[in-house]
């Protein structure tokens, strides 16, 4: 009797392992459209950056035409930035802006150490 619980017990334990390691996986292979979404996405906000760098530095030196020309091209590219969430969102991605600037911020990290 202990013999065939035991045997039992053995079975269920190595099916449970078995069924678990053969399960689907964990995450789901990305669309083109949504990898060139998210890769389009954070090329835009470290333009954004950037250009905000870039702006105070040329109002540090007092040149203000320049730094209205940043202006208006910071602008630009967070309405790409908000245009590309809102079509990043209808494919199904959730909150594409702080996905991606999660994304550069893990970069950056690997990338400086």
């Amino acid at each position: 009797m202990k013999k065939i619980l035991l045997g039992g017990a053995i079975t269920l334990l190595y099916l449970n392992t078995v069924s678990a390691q053969t399960g689907a996986p964990t995450t789901n292979p990305a669309n083109p459209d949504v990898k060139a979404g998210m890769k389009d996405l954070r090329k835009d906000m470290r333009d954004v950056r950037k250009d905000e760098k870039a702006r105070k530095a040329e109002f540090k030196e007092g040149d203000k035409e320049g730094a209205k020309e940043l202006t208006k091209d910071i602008r630009a590219d967070k309405k790409d930035i908000h245009e590309n969430a809102k079509a990043l969102k209808a494919q199904g991605v959730g909150r594409p802006i702080r996905r991606a600037d999660h994304q550069i911020h893990r970069a950056n990290r690997r990338r400086n150490g």
